[in-house]
């Protein structure tokens, strides 16, 4: 492989970098030789090898103000250099309906997982159209852009928001080399859903039923697909949405794919 394809070569933003998903991608691009910076509200959690590695450099940083993540991008680049992959995961959630949600919580779930994802976008492709610099940005989405979650109505919106802004920034940016893509998980089993799974072991058993392959996501898988979509080697793929949901996406109340599972234990 070319040298200027290393993942050594890399440096990577990543927002929401001390939550599960976010503090697995950061792990998994220090692994490789990538320069990683991690932005979050709260430390990264505390991992030794991570601490003596001079390939990590972690802040803390409300990235729903754009003047905070302008300056988080023009330190790394400072330290760094300009950024050539940019994973934006930050996100939170509010459990209710739409019309039951507050102001306070839609102006909450907006800024932290949408606006702030334009945000991001925008000051790392300004840094990289500066230098002429090609690079990857992956925004962490969810299979509820596209399928309605009425329970976290907010949510559901938004990401189908940052789904828009994907689409929009793949297709301005193209010709200029910068890839934009999406990875939608699933069920996944940590953060808020693995603490209602560890309170209500039936809601798992619930979940896992309603998925046609039986299983749901490790943040492992997650990062998996983040780094495909990032890797050095990814020349041509961009404006994409990739969806790992173990078959919740295509599954209905007549098509659960339960039957044929079942039918394949029984075997």
């Amino acid at each position: 492989m070319d040298k200027n394809l290393s993942w050594a070569n890399q440096i990577a933003v990543v927002t929401g970098g001390s939550g599960d998903i976010g503090a697995e991608v950061v792990r998994a691009l220090v692994a490789l030789g990538v320069k990683v910076a991690s932005a979050d509200l709260v430390p990264f959690p505390e991992v030794k090898s991570l601490s003596d590695s001079t390939n990590f450099f972690p802040s803390i940083v409300d990235v729903s103000n754009s003047k905070e993540v302008d300056q988080w991008i023009d330190a790394v680049t400072e330290r760094w250099g300009t950024p050539t992959i940019a994973v934006i995961g930050a996100t939170i959630v509010r459990n209710s309906t739409l019309v039951e949600t507050s102001d306070a919580d839609w102006d909450a779930v907006i800024s932290v997982g949408l606006s702030s994802s334009f945000y991001v976008a925008r000051a790392v492709i300004k840094k990289m159209l500066l230098v002429q610099a090609h690079g990857k940005i992956v925004f962490i989405g969810s299979w509820a852009a596209s399928n309605p979650h009425p329970h976290i109505g907010s949510y559901s919106v938004m990401k189908a928001g940052t789904r828009a802004l994907m689409q929009n920034l793949a297709l301005e940016y193209a010709h200029c080399g910068i890839l934009i893509n999406e990875v939608a998980p699933g069920v996944v089993d940590a953060g808020l859903s693995k603490a209602l799974f560890d309170k209500d072991p039936a809601l798992k058993a619930r979940a896992l039923e309603s998925i046609p392959v039986n299983l749901t996501l490790t943040t492992k898988d997650v990062a998996r697909d983040i780094l495909y979509l990032c890797s050095p080697e990814n020349l041509v793929t961009t404006g994409i949405v990739l969806t790992s949901d173990g078959g919740l996406s295509i599954a209905s109340t007549m098509n659960t794919g339960t039957p044929n599972r079942m039918k394949d234990k029984s075997q």
